[in-house]
């Protein structure tokens, strides 16, 4: 039994107990999600962290080890596929789409246009090789590769491949500058690919 010294503020405990309860009991439930859907990727590695509220194809999906896709990603490929490397690390509302949609068919209202109908260029994949980092709110676009040690800022919508260690920015995303010269980044290549 709650005692308090005035009713306002037993309504507010109850409250707050309230919110905790249910605000508990819906982290349990999307954890929960998480897991049962965790199996259904096509590939993941090790400490692989997705926000189950996010849009998957989930079996298009191949992903590295040490990912994190950030909150509320769409990451979505019909036909083709979707191959993130290892310590990749996304920011909220990420989108990639691995795939386009077919318009230029006489007689064939848009909508009605299906995946068989689809040609091979209209379904390419993406790449993202290791260690990424895509800022939040970043679109990345079918047939792209972001290479190693690339920086996509926030907000960016990549329609061409990204090299390696740059860091482009804006709508469409070009590249502004590298990551690191290029002594810093045959270091950083040593330090986590000794054998490569």
């Amino acid at each position: 039994m709650l005692i308090s010294s005035t009713p306002n503020h037993a309504v507010q405990v109850i409250a707050r107990l309230a919110t905790a309860i249910f605000d508990g009991g819906a982290r349990a439930r999307r954890v929960a999600r998480g897991y049962a859907t965790q199996g259904k990727f096509a590939s993941h590695g090790l400490n692989f962290n997705f926000d189950p509220d996010g849009t998957y194809s989930y079996d298009t999906i191949h992903v590295g080890d040490n990912v994190n896709l950030g909150t509320r990603p769409t990451l979505l490929a019909t036909r083709s596929t979707i191959r993130l490397g290892n310590n990749v690390t996304f920011g909220p509302t990420v989108t990639i789409r691995g795939g386009n949609h077919r318009f230029d068919i006489v007689g064939v209202p848009i909508n009605a246009v299906t995946d068989s109908m689809k040609r091979p260029e209209d379904d390419l994949g993406v790449v993202i090789e290791d260690d990424v980092w895509v800022g939040g709110g970043a679109t990345i676009l079918h047939g792209v590769t972001i290479g190693r040690g690339s920086v996509i800022g926030g907000g960016a919508v990549v329609t061409k491949n990204i090299p390696p260690y740059s860091i482009a920015v804006g709508n469409p995303a070009r590249v502004v500058c590298d990551r690191f010269e290029a002594e810093d980044i045959r270091t950083h290549e040593d330090i986590l690919y000794p054998l490569g």
